[in-house]
């Protein structure tokens, strides 16, 4: 059996983390090396890895100054041993099986990757199971251009959904040869949004076989009191980024034709988020108008309303980015106001239902 590598970046987790590593400890695949990357974390997660690592021989420690989520896995990276890797946040946790699964799913198909779905826990234990958004299945050749790789920078128009595959390296199993032959690394979370995103673009433009299994073992907790509810510029900058980051690769990859669009969607849904979290924020009004009016009259966010095929939204989703589109911000204000409200009461899924409405 192959050594597995599991590199888990720790931060101010004091409350998650022996949940989290213990899930890892007591896999049903064993012969794992378990990554611990203390990310200058202020309160006691160092004290908490070096005593995890005394309990267990399959633990390292790394401590290192805080620089974020991205260059933390980085770190990991530096030390792995495995010939897999794979990757979790440290409020997060394992189905027992969760690693076995994966590793028989890439070795049995020979793949270079395996992908997985996930389980996401509310503060309330609720579970909402996500597969995979793709067959499961195989994938090899151009195949994994056109079926894998296309559909994480973004889905196509006429695609019912804003993300068709998640760009999380979380639920992922690495073949650890790709990764050390084109010195693959994440960019910082703090200059680009989705870091995950171009680490998985890069890996899956070498890959030439991609295994999708319906693993769903790995549980993502939602912590409600972590989600912030303040909204900052540099956020719509590191979307900037995100953009021309990602256009890069693509043109690098030759894939203007195919994958411009998609990116274009891709971006528009990051934009109507960070949108969204300044009409739902506790920010004053002038400010939140002013922070909407940047955002929807800077040329790229212009650009790409003016090109981007509107209609193909399902109708609650194309009114919205329609008042996008001309930059009437009070209709784009109250719109989310009551949808946030509505789906909070639930009447709105009500006068949905009643007049047919998909959203």
């Amino acid at each position: 059996m192959d050594l597995v590598s599991v590199i888990v970046p720790v931060y101010n987790v004091e409350k998650y983390l022996y949940r989290c590593v213990n899930s890892i400890r007591n896999q049903t695949y064993r012969n794992l090396e378990i990554i611990l990357v203390d990310d200058g974390s202020p309160d006691n997660c160092g004290q908490m890895c070096d005593q995890l690592s005394k309990e267990d021989d399959r633990i390292k420690v790394v401590h290192k100054k805080n620089a974020g989520l991205g260059f933390a896995r980085n770190s990991g990276l530096e030390v792995v041993t495995g010939r897999y890797v794979t990757f979790i946040d440290s409020d997060d946790w394992l189905d027992l099986s969760h690693i076995e699964n994966l590793y028989s799913a890439v070795t049995g198909a020979g793949a270079d990757v395996c992908i997985g779905g996930h389980t996401i826990v509310s503060e309330l234990g609720e579970k909402t199971v996500h597969p995979a958004k793709l067959e499961q299945k195989t994938y090899q050749g151009n195949a994994v251009v056109e079926q894998v790789l296309l559909p994480l920078i973004g889905p196509e128009p006429d695609y019912p959904n804003d993300v068709q595959l998640e760009p999380s390296c979380c639920m992922s199993l690495y073949d650890m040869r790709i990764i050390r032959e084109h010195q693959l690394r994440f960019l910082s979370e703090r200059y680009a949004a989705s870091e995950d995103l171009y680490f998985n673009m890069e890996y899956f433009h070498y890959a030439r076989s991609v295994v999708v299994t319906g693993e769903t073992g790995y549980f993502y907790f939602v912590n409600n009191q972590s989600i912030s509810r303040k909204y900052k510029p540099e956020q719509f900058d590191r979307t900037l980024r995100f953009y021309t980051e990602a256009t890069g690769r693509i043109r690098q990859y030759g894939l203007e034709d195919k994958a411009g669009i998609r990116l274009d969607r891709s971006y528009l849904m990051r934009v109507r988020v960070l949108i969204r979290q300044i009409a739902m924020s506790d920010m004053r009004f002038q400010d939140k108008r002013k922070g909407m009016e940047d955002i929807l009259e800077h040329p790229q966010t212009k650009s790409i309303l003016n090109s981007y095929p509107v209609d193909s939204y399902i109708p609650a989703m194309r009114i919205l980015v329609k008042q996008m589109k001309h930059r009437r911000l009070l209709a784009v204000y109250w719109m989310i106001r009551f949808r946030e409200m509505g789906q909070k009461t639930g009447w709105l899924k009500e006068v949905f239902h009643r007049f047919g409405i998909k959203r």
